[in-house]
């Protein structure tokens, strides 16, 4: 609606909207008390009135309504709730979600952020009970669009990676998608075909997507079928192995023989390869290694990286050994990654950061048998090597890659250890270090004790982080920089 064109109409819808929701309150507002009548005493009955009963009797109904769907939704979902859902709860849960979504006070600043903590919690630890949920929560706060936002809540993260595990799952679950027949057969939706969907070529492409994007799905694949799958792909696997090397001793079987019934001299036998042996290089399966994404979404959002993956996988038709095919895969993507960094929006910057907070201080706690040190974690440095990230730093750290090399362009970048620090917040950088003056320009400049050095960097890059535009030009300094030279295209 155009207000300005039309501010009665607009006034008119406001007021059937408030009209609207006060019913709905006076309703929730007389089932309560149909229940406080039942079920308090009659000492608890006549007690003095609570405090703030003054206030505007219409306004106090509405807050105690929306009172009333909080804590019908918490007992809802919380506690001992492990099984799904009734029919019944379901309703009832969508129900009085639904109220909690529709507050007119969720307009409101002050009161929206504290509302969106408490249902991004309660959703995300409730899941999968909350699953209805979801969507409606995800829709009303935009937490689908802001979901590379840094200052998203894990919660709120949790709960959109949740939303695109059920849309794929339901994406694969029409019986027009490529990956129906592969999943219903691993899901155990096809009891009389299980040797013929073992069959299906596409059932190993499925479970790869399945692992590397969406692992959450795997809770609703069949274990068991799932372990026979695998075990039948390993055994053909061996099957094809052996039929090459029996082909091979055949072929040099008949190479033999023939040279000893040959009038010339016998000639060592020799054997080509077939060229399936080589490596294979495949324009998605890089573009997923390389972004997280398929060449086709990696051409909508960056269509020179697209041009060097598909002329990469060119260059590789002529190579024959997969370990220098793996080294030109690395070098483009350590290329890349560099020039991301290079070019890398803020919140970008800001994950990586953290990151590298997050990192630094595991490494600094000293856990020997871990291989956490303080000199390890001087190391520390996005991105890192695998030898100095612990398992469960690894998929966020391949995911910063992803956006990384999303982000990079072909000019070439330069690097450098050296970077300017702010006037203005290195007497922060202290506090928060808890080092003397000398003390610390000595760990700035990697001098001192590894412990020191490595507290100081994690102060730098904390404060940096709350530094406002003066701690962004710090974090941009420590990264590598676009190079101002030309390339040189006579080489």
């Amino acid at each position: 609606m155009d207000v300005d064109a039309d501010p009665a109409g607009f006034a008119a819808l406001r007021a059937a909207r408030d009209a609207a929701l006060a019913g709905a309150a006076e309703a929730v507002m007389e089932e309560a008390r149909a229940l406080a009548t039942e079920t308090l005493s009659p000492d608890m009955a006549e007690a003095e009135p609570p405090p703030g009963a003054g206030i505007d009797p219409e306004l106090a109904a509405f807050h105690e309504a929306i009172n009333v769907h909080f804590q019908a939704l918490e007992s809802l979902l919380f506690p001992g709730h492990d099984a799904p859902p009734t029919a019944e709860e379901l309703t009832a849960i969508e129900h009085h979600g639904h109220a909690l979504l529709a507050d007119a006070r969720l307009e409101q600043v002050d009161f929206v952020t504290g509302a969106e903590r408490w249902l991004a919690e309660v959703l995300s630890a409730s899941i999968p009970r909350s699953d209805t949920l979801l969507e409606p929560a995800a829709a009303a706060f935009g937490w689908i669009d802001r979901r590379n936002d840094y200052a998203l809540s894990p919660e709120a993260v949790e709960i959109v990676e949740r939303i695109g595990t059920k849309r794929f799952v339901h994406l694969v679950s029409h019986p027009d998608h490529r990956f129906h027949r592969a999943w219903t057969g691993l899901v155990g939706q096809d009891r009389g075909r299980f040797e013929w969907f073992n069959q299906n070529t596409r059932t190993s492409e499925l479970l790869q997507i399945v692992r590397e994007r969406h692992p959450a799905a795997e809770q609703w694949l069949d274990p068991a079928r799932v372990a026979r799958w695998e075990q039948r792909r390993s055994k053909r696997q061996w099957a094809g192995t052996v039929t090459w090397l029996i082909i091979f001793l055949l072929v040099v079987a008949v190479r033999i023989l023939n040279a000893w019934n040959s009038s010339e001299e016998p000639q060592s036998p020799k054997w080509t390869a077939p060229a399936s042996a080589g490596f294979i290089a495949e324009p998605n399966q890089i573009a997923r290694d390389l972004t997280g994404e398929g060449i086709v979404p990696v051409s909508n959002r960056n269509p020179k990286l697209a041009a060097e993956i598909r002329a990469t996988v060119a260059a590789l038709s002529s190579v024959s050994s997969e370990p220098k095919a793996r080294q030109i895969i690395n070098e483009l993507a350590g290329r890349r990654i560099l020039s991301g960094l290079a070019n890398a929006p803020d919140a970008l910057l800001r994950d990586v950061t953290q990151f590298e907070i997050d990192g630094k201080r595991a490494l600094l706690k000293d856990q020997p048998l871990l291989t956490a040190t303080p000199e390890r974690c001087n190391e520390f440095q996005f991105p890192a090597h695998y030898t100095v990230l612990f398992p469960d730093q690894r998929p966020r750290q391949e995911k910063l890659i992803h956006r990384a090399i999303m982000a990079s362009d072909q000019r070439p970048v330069t690097t450098s250890q050296l970077f300017m620090i702010p006037g203005s917040i290195v007497d922060e950088v202290r506090r928060v270090s808890g080092l003397p003056e000398d003390r610390l320009r000595e760990a700035l400049t990697g001098k001192g004790e590894a412990r020191e050095v490595c507290r100081t960097a994690i102060a730098l890059r904390e404060v940096a982080l709350t530094a406002g535009k003066s701690g962004m030009v710090l974090l941009r300094a420590m990264q590598p920089t676009v190079s101002q030279a030309k390339p040189n295209l006579s080489n």
